[in-house]
């Protein structure tokens, strides 16, 4: 695979997640989960900086990507007028943890470059269990400052009919949020963008197990084009011909949203891009303990 040459890895954010984070960081740029249902769909096939007039798949690993946190890093912390503040959103083009990390390990080297400079919000978002192997590093940095894993799983379909496989295993994803949860690493589930759920009841009840908290989402929102970008690829016509009409509707979210929070609490059910921009200061201490109550 190819490595990317970059002037920097951290980038200021913008629209959609301008309001929780000041930087998005994406290790890879393309993304090699292209082939899967997410590949269909995917909102980052849209951003034509990153494509630059080619078919959506992976284009190649960003060269010495630690070199450029602890660069960036050091830029922002000694700049003109006080230290910047540094909340990240790793990743808003890539996932971060495509099979491709397992042996290249640029996504291990930045974490491993983030334990001597911490930002002050980590969200790593991802749909791969292979978050796991950085288990380690994650609790690690989680004692040093705000760390919330945050993995999509857009239904608890292991296969939704009439669409392609998903990238990854729905089981493993949650997994992945349990093994963090019980290692005390705050944990949000990704139901983003929704996908067609065949047991609403016993999803609430598994997600309730595994995470802190639940961001629900559907393409007609969080696009950024009211379903605009979204309707220029296959998915919506996947999602009729399947018979899946009731999900192309908000409605559908609301429904989701409602069934979530009827187990979980509305307090840990968010929606869309507030869902997702809830970070930082008043957001990050929030806790949900054992018994279900969140502090």
């Amino acid at each position: 695979m190819p490595t990317l040459d970059a002037r920097s890895i951290l980038t200021p954010t913008g629209g959609f997640l301008q309001a929780g984070y000041t930087h998005t960081l994406n290790p890879y740029s393309g993304c090699s989960f292209a082939r899967g249902v997410c590949g269909v769909f995917c909102y980052a096939q849209h951003n034509g900086w990153v494509t630059r007039g080619r078919p959506w798949g992976l284009y190649g690993a960003k060269r010495e990507a630690r070199a450029l946190y602890a660069r960036d890093h050091d830029r922002l912390r000694r700049a003109r007028g006080g230290p910047r503040p540094l909340r990240i959103y790793m990743s808003s083009s890539t996932d971060p943890y495509l099979p491709q990390e397992a042996a290249l390990g640029v996504t291990r080297g930045v974490l491993e470059e983030m334990l001597e400079r911490p930002p002050d919000v980590l969200v790593v978002q991802t749909r791969a269990p292979l978050v796991t192997r950085d288990l380690d590093l994650l609790v690690d940095l989680s004692r040093r400052t705000a760390v919330w894993l945050s993995v999509t799983v857009e239904t608890d379909l292991e296969r939704v009919p009439g669409l392609p496989p998903h990238a990854t295993p729905i089981a493993g994803r949650l997994e992945a949020l349990a093994a963090f949860r019980r290692a005390g690493v705050r944990t949000q589930a990704a139901v983003s963008p929704l996908l067609p759920i065949g047991d609403l009841a016993a999803f609430a009840a598994r997600l309730d197990a595994v995470c802190d908290r639940v961001v629900v989402d559907h393409y007609l929102v969080g696009d950024g084009s009211q379903g605009l970008r979204t309707r220029r690829t296959p998915f919506v016509d996947m999602l009729l011909a399947a018979g899946h009409a009731r999900w192309t509707r908000l409605e559908a979210l609301e429904e989701v949203r409602a069934g979530l929070a009827a187990v979980l609490g509305a307090e840990r059910v968010l929606v869309s891009c507030e869902g997702f921009n809830a970070v930082g200061p008043g957001h990050q201490e929030r806790r949900v303990t054992r018994g279900g109550q969140v502090t």
